[in-house]
């Protein structure tokens, strides 16, 4: 027999009474939800050290195009960049857990960026 009374499951309405009472069901950070969907990366301008923090594609950085100077990639997966916008033009691939300047070739040149997917 289940053990699913245990995890106060109401079978006759096939709802879970308290979610939080599960072991496993926990309130997760923004960064380790990033960390489990596959990462984000956060790049910041250095006039102003002003960012944009991606989890998600973007066709283009809107108000953030050609700003970019510095990256910080967090979570568990790559991000490739790149020199235009809907991914198109010169890129480069950010790899998880790194960091630093994107190089004077890329300062002003960064209007899209995407997770790399395994």
């Amino acid at each position: 027999m289940s053990n699913i009374n245990n995890h106060e499951v109401d079978m006759n309405n096939k709802q879970i009474k308290d979610l939080y009472s599960i072991e496993a069901v926990q309130d997760l950070s923004h960064e380790a939800a990033a960390t489990i969907s596959g990462g984000s990366v956060l790049f910041l301008g250095q006039a102003d050290w002003r960012g944009i923090k991606l989890r998600n594609a973007k066709r283009s950085l809107g108000p953030f195009n050609n700003k970019a100077s510095v990256y910080w990639v967090m979570g568990s997966g790559d991000w490739i960049v790149y020199s235009g916008k809907n991914f198109k033009g010169q890129s480069r691939r950010l790899e998880s857990g790194s960091s630093g300047r994107l190089g004077h070739r890329l300062y002003i040149d960064i209007e899209s960026a995407r997770p790399v997917r395994n």
